[in-house]
């Protein structure tokens, strides 16, 4: 299967869709920029009506469906196609916080701003990995609580009264919960074989990513922005409305006195992360922080007057780094192997995939690599390099492909591909081709656009490792895999897989064997005692939702057609943040 777009290049810090080259025909769609804790930062997004439609309340990325999760219908909805006026204006005059047309708009335009700028940033469309529209469910249940369901693709937002407010809390009014199940979902339909991965690491990056996805796409507005300003004066160390996750949800479990869930501030060196997902999740979440504050102190290293001066240099500055880290973080997603992920390897492929892009220029690279070292993210030991120089010379040609001819070229340089010998499956090979616009840097200033074509090959394959189960020999199938990138000319320039090779590894298939050695030994050191209980209630049928056989694993079986078992991991949402997370004096990060 292959992708062609052109990209556009990325805006940040401006109001509605910003600087972008719109439609004519656009329909104005209200949502809040936070929550309605801060209901002044609100704004409208321009729906492009001439490159998409709405039908009911829906288009062809987005459905939003006010239903349960039992499929029955919770409130009715607008005919979004007929519907003369559906700003935030028109809304704020009719009713707003407790109505559900409302809810559904907001849901809707906050979803899709982020996509725009998620699309901008890695060259093409996303489509959703089963294909159709994604299914948002604004009110599908009661309860202090929203979630991604990866099984079937939906974000599901949830509801409840509180002591500490007069008005419920709607979790689809928040743009931060939004944004973040919504990063769960992109990343799913990038790697939907994360949801599989054995490694610590892999969850906590998806907790990650989807903070990350919530700060960014807060960041797209010039009042956020503003606010921000008047928070900190441009000192990004104070805590500020883009460091915390969910004001309003906060006060609404806690109270005032703590008026959010993370904080973007806090997070250990990497030896020191927990296992817990969404306490691992803030080593990495401070880390991009870092990097996002250093980027808007290297412009202005004397600081910013707090006069409107002030407030322009630091919006510019913020603009500027905003766009750099996004796109660093956005462009390494095509690097990732397609099964698992782990912190130190996506820190490589930043670094590497930046390099590739620019190649002249090493400055907001370094500095990610710095505060990488800094926090033990780095590790120059990871072994990128492809044995086999001409291999992507194997692929010229096949950008439209199907699977079987695919496969048949892979196997026919397993070894190059690192492979293991005896591998009889693979899952879902593709061949993607992106080309994208991107800013041109030269000894980072900004002088103009350039336009970039890679190759990248994700290949997966299954691996079958034997658990003992009291006694018994238990199949449990997992996943190998990895990509590899290509520069316009098919020369294959890294390969990035899953489990990692490290410099000092054997050649070939003796190497491949001691990665599959180390990630086995350490699975086992975090998971084996409650792995071997969880299979000896296999027979058990349990759900993503439903609470583990042990507590605290992080797993579920799934019984495959071949007999065989595979992990899963469970549903991650809000309720379990909490259980991941403690009070510090800047919110909540781990336990």
């Amino acid at each position: 299967m292959t992708a062609e777009f052109v990209g556009q290049k990325s805006t940040v810090g401006n109001e509605g869709n910003g600087d972008r080259c719109l439609p004519t025909d656009v329909k104005k769609m209200g949502m809040f920029l936070q929550d309605p804790s801060l209901a002044k930062l609100r704004d409208n997004y321009d729906f492009p009506i001439e490159v998409d439609y709405l039908r009911g309340t829906g288009s062809s990325r987005v459905a939003i469906q006010d239903n349960d999760e039992s499929g029955a219908e919770v409130f009715p909805g607008l005919n979004w196609a007929t519907e003369p006026d559906l700003s935030f204006e028109h809304f704020e005059s009719q009713g707003l916080i407790d109505n559900p047309q409302f809810h559904q708009v907001n849901t809707f335009a906050v979803i899709n701003r982020a996509l725009d700028f998620v699309e901008e940033e890695i060259g093409h469309p996303l489509v959703w990995k089963d294909g159709s529209a994604l299914v948002v469910r604004p009110h599908a249940f009661q309860g202090m609580n929203a979630y991604y369901d990866p099984m079937s693709p939906s974000l599901n937002f949830g509801f409840f009264t509180t002591p500490f407010r007069r008005a419920p809390v709607w979790t689809c009014l928040s743009h931060d919960i939004v944004t973040h199940e919504l990063g769960h979902a992109i990343l799913d339909t990038f790697r939907p074989l994360y949801i599989f991965s054995p490694d610590v690491d892999t969850p906590a990056l998806h907790e990650s990513f989807s903070d990350l996805m919530a700060m960014f796409s807060a960041l797209q507005h010039k009042s956020v922005v503003k606010h921000l300003y008047r928070e900190t004066y441009g000192n990004m160390r104070d805590a500020s409305l883009i460091t915390r996750l969910g004001e309003e949800f906060g006060q609404g479990i806690f109270g005032a006195g703590v008026p959010f869930l993370r904080s973007a501030l806090e997070g250990p060196v990497y030896s020191k992360a927990p296992k817990q997902p969404h306490s691992r999740s803030t080593v990495w979440t401070a880390a991009i922080y870092d990097i996002l504050e250093r980027l808007v102190r290297e412009q202005y290293p004397t600081g910013f007057a707090k006069t409107l001066e002030g407030f322009g240099n630091f919006s510019e500055a913020l603009v500027n780094a905003t766009r750099w880290i996004k796109g660093m973080l956005l462009r390494a997603l095509h690097y990732t192997p397609p099964n698992a992920l782990t912190m130190p390897m996506l820190a490589r492929l930043i670094y590497e995939a930046d390099a590739r892009v620019f190649p002249q220029d090493s400055k907001f690279r370094d500095i990610a690599k710095e505060i990488f070292q800094q926090r033990e993210l780095w590790n120059e030991n990871i072994d990128l390099t492809v044995s086999d120089s001409t291999v992507g010379q194997a692929f010229q040609g096949h950008t439209g492909s199907d699977a079987t001819t695919l496969s048949r070229i892979i196997m026919r340089h397993a070894d190059a591909l690192r492979i293991p010998a005896g591998t009889v499956r693979l899952i879902s090979p593709r061949l993607i081709t992106t080309t994208r616009q991107i800013d041109k840097v030269d000894s980072g200033n900004v002088c103009g656009i350039k336009t970039i074509t890679e190759h990248y090959l994700e290949f997966a394959y299954e691996q079958t490792e034997y658990v003992d189960s009291f006694g018994m020999l238990v199949p449990v199938v997992v996943y190998g895999g990895g990509t590899l990138t290509m520069d316009e000319n098919w020369n294959a320039g890294l390969i990035a897989t899953y489990p990692e090779l490290i410099k000092a590894d054997p050649p070939a298939e003796e190497g491949v064997k001691q990665a599959w050695a180390r990630n086995r030994e350490q699975f086992d050191a975090l998971h084996g005692s409650s792995i071997t209980k969880t299979l000896a209630a296999r027979n058990e049928h349990r759900t993503l939702k439903d609470q583990p056989v042990v507590p605290g694993c992080p797993f579920v079986l799934q019984k495959m057609e071949t007999g065989a078992y595979r992990l899963m991991r469970r549903n991650c949402n809000l309720h379990d943040r909490f259980n991941g997370t403690a009070l510090t004096k800047h919110g909540i990060v781990q336990r």
